[in-house]
């Protein structure tokens, strides 16, 4: 990714209220068909390093509330950096599955932005359906809902305090915009839920996907084809 410094949008209109976040949210949100998985993608939240987990946690456990099979105990939480609450599965597996990737996307992050500039990520969160007798964390069969969520990680100089407090507020509206489009969009989404055949587990499984997997498969592909070409045969010359 290009790698620059953050500046504020002196072009663009200030984001103001929640009510404008969250209109932006539902439109720049967007599905998409790819086979039988129903793909939501949702729109960029732009934070820092050390917000990306917090934003992260706040709109999986939403994504995750909205697709648990009935037999879980709410939570509400509170954000840890921002005014706003959400809702959870209230299930210790499901948080500790959460906080295990999150952990690795924040150790990601690290590495990205420990030479400074900005960097840009997508995390995923996929659905799969559920077997007789399984659980959230088991291998996946096909693949039914996935949801992905763009970042836009920024580096601010930690003696600019202005720029610092107004990325904040954007992100807090945004945030609060993409928690408030997940709940509506689960809601009117749910033709496509496959049945649900067991009564012991808190949700689908579910898997979420990594920017270094993705970093990983691609550097893969490009080193595969790059032996494939310094091994092919020079074509013949005809003469």
């Amino acid at each position: 990714s290009a790698m620059k410094r953050w500046t504020p949008r002196g072009a663009c209109a200030p984001r103001g209220g929640g009510t404008e976040a969250s209109a932006a949210s539902v439109t720049s949100a967007r599905r998409v068909f790819r086979m039988n998985c129903e793909i939501h993608q949702l729109a960029p939240l732009r934070c820092e390093a050390f917000q990306a987990k917090e934003v992260m946690r706040a709109v999986l456990h939403t994504v995750l509330f909205t697709r648990a099979l009935g037999v879980v105990r709410p939570r509400d939480v509170d954000c840890e950096l921002f005014d706003l609450s959400y809702a959870t599965c209230g299930d210790p597996g499901v948080d500790a599955a959460v906080e295990e990737r999150l952990d690795a996307l924040q150790a990601w992050l690290h590495r990205k932005t420990r030479a400074g500039g900005e960097t840009h990520a997508r995390v995923t969160l996929s659905f799969h359906e559920l077997g007789d007798g399984e659980s959230f964390h088991k291998k996946q069969s096909a693949c039914w809902e996935q949801w992905r969520v763009p970042l836009e990680v920024v580096v601010v100089d930690g003696g600019e305090r202005a720029l610092r407090e107004q990325l904040a507020l954007e992100l807090q509206d945004a945030l609060r915009g993409a928690i408030q489009h997940v709940i509506g969009l689960a809601g009117e989404r749910k033709d496509h839920i496959p049945p649900v055949t067991t009564n012991k587990a808190a949700c689908f499984p579910f898997n979420v996907g990594l920017p270094a997997e993705e970093e990983e498969k691609r550097n893969g592909a490009l080193g595969t084809l790059k032996k494939l070409l310094v091994d092919a045969s020079p074509p013949s010359m005809l003469g």
